[in-house]
């Protein structure tokens, strides 16, 4: 009765929120049949700066997925390329060092004025002209020159071969370098300055307006969406109107879908699932039945070191570390069971797994550690997807497709022995069941994790259990977002439950791991974009400097990224866990036609670029007020 009472009390307050938002001045007399509505993934942002092309801005909760564009795209999920302002793929010399763009004609900015060529030329040169840009560097690093060959296409010289420049303009999974409006910033005096709004939108909808607080952003489809990139490539997207909304927790999200005031949901808890599943017949996630969420994001949740601290500097701690953990009861006890295991140190995607996990699980069948005291340990374990499905059966739950694709080719054997052996090899001592470093002081490990990303914040008071268990004293340290990355690219950690491992819709992996290259290095309490755990390998430098010289379609990069993904095996830098798997949650009483596991024609992450080329696939059910779709 308390909690029937406690959720009656939220859906009145939600009742009154919503009114107010969906009632006020901003947004008079909006049917609810023409009107998407977007969970703002990125909480409460009080933007007033869309120029996103500085340091510091945000292009989250609708700014890039409605109003910006760039060349091209790539959808993660369907692995499909995606011609967007280009109206082909890259052209390149015979020796990279020339590419050559052909634009779509007929494009136009919102306020009328033609996209062309010049818009492409003058985003790269004024950002080479202004340091501080985000892509100041790159291009300034690449970029000899660029021109205009005519109206619609783009010639870049590079400095040096590099057939992987287009990438700067794709989006592979979360931005790029879309194109600036020239008719615009070259008005501005100082362009790092300007604020861009309200902004001109090359996308397919218009800045309506927004709250200034943060909590919502209203867009509205242009009249003329047929001269964008969306319009021309798959039709008319159907909402007339997109809101991005800030509910706040997801108590709040349910009871805003549960009332069909909330379209798509980010990322719910697997026990807000629950509740909403039984309280709204219309809402749907990516599977139908158990276990429901969408596992194909693009990365996967590792517990990551710092390479440079002591004992994480020894492959043998790391290997017992990963030894310790039992992943099927991590699974279970810490995510419901609803989680695909990575031990690969990439996320398995459905892509990836095709082209890496799946072929690679012969040779992790028979990969051997050389344990001192022990002898040859074939450490992996593929009946671990079998052993999670009878568990989801012995549950009630149905499981109607194979297990290894659900729950990935399997994981490490749970095999404390092994790892106790480990240890003692390299100096350490247990005790009264607890492990003492060769020192003689106790093993006290802390391991960070981000409460903002719940999933975060179990693996690591998972593993928590899982290590304690074994006799290391653990704590778990939850920490703000600034806290939690600064953290990360300073070293300042012993462990932290990060996202080290990525994946894409593409098979050349070089854009998303040429940062794990020894040259990336920083010591430990200088900032690091990448390689924050500062490891130093030659061998996975060297494979990483073989894959640079390749073209992105060359078949050789799949097998030196099979090798690079041994050597992560071998090395074990950090312990690829988990994907990253999301709750995204869709109202289809107003709206029908998302992406599923039986339709999976696109990413169903609407956090993502790619959003804007999803929405002509939506539907309407005729089950709320439209102007445009009758009732």
């Amino acid at each position: 009765m308390k909690k029937a009472g406690r959720f009656f009390i939220l859906a009145f307050a939600l009742f009154l929120a919503t009114t107010v938002v969906l009632g006020a001045p901003v947004l008079p007399n909006v049917p609810r049949g023409d009107l998407l509505i977007v969970d703002a993934l990125h909480g409460r942002l009080a933007v007033t700066d869309f120029n996103i092309w500085k340091p510091g801005t945000q292009a989250g909760n609708g700014i890039q997925q409605m109003l910006m564009d760039t060349l091209w795209y790539v959808d993660p999920t369907s692995g499909e390329w995606i011609n967007a302002l280009a109206e082909e793929p890259p052209i390149y010399n015979e020796d990279s060092t020339v590419m050559t763009v052909k634009l779509r004609k007929g494009i136009y900015w919102s306020d009328g004025v033609e996209f062309t060529a010049d818009d492409v030329v003058f985003t790269v040169k004024l950002q080479m002209e202004n340091p501080g840009f985000n892509y100041s560097g790159p291009f300034k690093t690449y970029v000899k020159n660029v021109y205009a060959k005519d109206k619609y296409t783009v010639v870049f010289e590079l400095t040096k071969p590099y057939p992987r420049f287009h990438n700067f303009f794709t989006v592979l999974i979360y931005g790029a370098c879309y194109i600036m409006p020239k008719h615009v910033f070259e008005k501005v005096e100082d362009p790092l300055k300007f604020r861009f709004d309200p902004p001109v939108s090359l996308g397919p909808y218009v800045l309506k307006d927004y709250d200034k607080a943060g909590y919502w952003w209203f867009f509205e489809r242009r009249e003329d969406w047929q001269r964008t990139s969306v319009g021309m490539v798959y039709g008319k997207p159907k909402p007339k109107y997109v809101l991005f909304i800030y509910y706040g927790t997801d108590e709040k999200k349910v009871m805003a879908q549960a009332q069909h005031q909330l379209d798509c949901i980010f990322d719910l808890t697997p026990e807000a699932w629950e509740t909403l599943r039984k309280m709204n017949p219309y809402s749907k996630v990516w599977y139908d039945d158990f276990p429901w969420a969408w596992m194909d994001d693009v990365a996967a949740r590792g517990i990551c070191f710092n390479l440079e601290k002591f004992p994480y500097n020894l492959k043998e701690v790391r290997w017992a570390l990963a030894l310790a953990i039992d992943i099927k009861e991590v699974i279970i006890s810490g995510f419901n069971g609803i989680e695909r295991m990575a031990p690969l140190h990439e996320a398995p995607t459905t892509a990836f797994m095709k082209y890496y996990d799946k072929p690679l699980k012969e040779w992790l069948k028979e990969f051997e550690l050389l344990v001192p005291g022990y002898g040859k340990f074939k450490p992996f374990d593929d009946t671990l997807p079998q052993q999670i499905a009878e568990w989801a059966k012995e549950q009630g739950y149905k499981v109607t497709m194979d297990p290894e694709d659900i729950w990935g080719i399997g994981w490490w054997k749970y095999a404390p022995d092994v790892a106790e052996k480990l240890l003692i090899s390299a100096g350490f001592k247990k005790e009264n069941g607890k492990w003492y470093l060769p020192n003689g002081e106790p093993w006290k490990i802390t391991i960070l994790g981000l409460p903002a990303e719940i999933d975060s914040v179990r693996l690591a008071f998972a593993v928590a259990d899982q290590w304690r268990k074994f006799g290391i004293d653990v704590t778990v340290q939850s920490v703000e977002a600034g806290v939690f990355w600064t953290r990360w690219a300073l070293g300042d950690f012993d462990a932290g439950s990060y996202w080290p491992a990525s994946a894409s819709g593409i098979i050349d992996i070089w854009p998303l791991y040429q940062g794990w290259h020894k040259r990336y290095y920083q010591p430990t309490g200088e900032s690091a974009a990448s390689n924050q755990i500062r490891w130093v390998n030659n061998i996975a430098s060297d494979i990483i400097d073989k894959m640079a010289t390749l073209k992105p379609d060359d078949p050789r990069l799949i097998e030196y990224s099979r090798d690079l993904f041994k050597v992560f095996v071998e090395e074990m830098p950090f312990i690829s866990t988990v994907i990253n798997k999301k709750f995204n949650a869709y109202d289809t009483y107003v709206w029908t036609n998302f992406p599923s596991a039986e339709n999976p024609y696109m990413s169903t992450a609407w956090w993502w670029g790619t959003f804007k080329f999803l929405l002509p696939f939506l539907e309407p059910t005729g089950r709320a007020p439209s102007s445009e779709y009758g009732k």
